[in-house]
């Protein structure tokens, strides 16, 4: 949905009162009046459009005015977000398609690899679990069991996958992993392994997959990152640490497509969500549910993922969309943010009691 689509009825209501309002005002006056006599109870609503005439015209002109600024804000970003182009590249078939997706085993890769093979597409997975049973004769499913983590493998697995199905057009980076830890707790094996999972993997993946996109100047790259990459977790140091780096890794990769590849048509999408009910949260996901956190389903945040790569758009998914506001945490005053932190760390706290 484009951002006109989706304000465009946040405007028309006021904005249509506005203009009646505006230069109906006869009209609007004869209208309140006939029908207050067919219903008495209406004559109140009368002499009060009739009092407030003005006031009433400024309150929906701000109204109008707010929607438009947000309206103009979401087609901004669409457009930055997309090379500035305001359409889709037209040249996607998606029977003709082909996907890389990073963890499969179960979560959101699983269900993303899904909705592709519905689609038409076929996708290459990569993990060194084996594959759920009902992928394994799945005609349109190749796996490579894969640890992402090392280029050599990642390299070896982009080979099998060009020779036998061909080239990708799209990569979505989303293996991961997740164990609370607290920064004192932390093992440097613990480390190593959460920064390549997390983060270095993408790396590997796109220096395999990307060259073929530029030369085509085609392609989309989906990087799954977290809401912890805009808002620092207690007892997961590492874990938005690595997510930051993805995101970051996003940032640059955006621009050097543009400028330094001069790859327009190659397109990214940052994926931020909050708790998805998956594996990775087994741990603490009895705690969530007692302090009636929302947690996201595996299926919903799978969808988004898919509905993006449909549209050919690309941008940042924040999921849900009323956590949106936690991109902006960081350009907070310092006391706000403690607040913030101070609310999400007496509660990781208290889980690991």
């Amino acid at each position: 949905m484009s951002a006109l689509q989706r304000s465009l009825p946040a405007m028309l209501v006021p904005g249509s009162v506005l203009l009646t309002a505006a230069f109906a005002q006869k009209t609007t006056q004869s209208l309140l009046a006939a029908l207050a006599k067919h219903i008495p109870s209406l004559s109140g609503l009368q002499h009060f459009f009739l009092d407030n005439n003005g006031k009433i015209r400024t309150a929906l002109g701000i109204v109008v005015a707010l929607n438009l600024i947000r309206w103009a804000n979401r087609f901004l970003n669409d457009i930055a977000r997309n090379s500035w182009r305001a359409s889709p590249p037209s040249d996607w078939i998606w029977s003709n398609e082909i996907a890389v997706v990073t963890g499969c085993s179960g979560g959101i890769g699983r269900t993303v690899v899904e909705k592709l093979i519905k689609k038409g597409l076929c996708v290459a997975v990569l993990d060194l679990k084996d594959p759920p049973e009902a992928f394994k004769d799945q005609p349109r499913i190749l796996f490579c069991k894969c640890d992402v983590t090392k280029p050599d493998e990642v390299a070896a697995a982009a080979e099998e996958i060009r020779t036998n199905i061909g080239h990708p057009t799209i990569l979505i980076n989303n293996a991961g992993i997740c164990r609370p830890c607290r920064i004192l707790d932390a093992s440097a094996e613990r480390l190593h392994q959460t920064f390549s999972v997390n983060s270095l993997a993408h790396w590997f993946t796109v220096q395999q997959f990307l060259p073929d996109m530029i030369k085509n100047n085609k392609g989309h790259i989906v990087t799954v990152a977290s809401a912890a990459s805009f808002l620092a977790l207690p007892r997961c140091s590492d874990y938005s640490g690595s997510k930051s780096a993805a995101r970051a890794f996003h940032d640059v990769l955006g621009s050097e497509l543009k400028h330094f590849y001069h790859a327009p048509n190659v397109i990214t999408t940052a994926v931020h969500t909050q708790f998805v009910r998956t594996p990775i949260i087994q741990d603490i996901q009895q705690r969530l549910d007692e302090e009636g956190q929302n947690i996201l389903e595996a299926d919903f945040v799978g969808e988004k993922i898919v509905e993006r790569l449909v549209s050919k758009r690309g941008g940042v998914l924040i999921l849900p969309e009323s956590r949106s506001f936690l991109s902006a945490v960081a350009a907070w005053p310092a006391w706000m943010q403690e607040i913030v932190r101070d609310k999400y760390g007496r509660a990781s706290a208290k889980r690991n009691e």
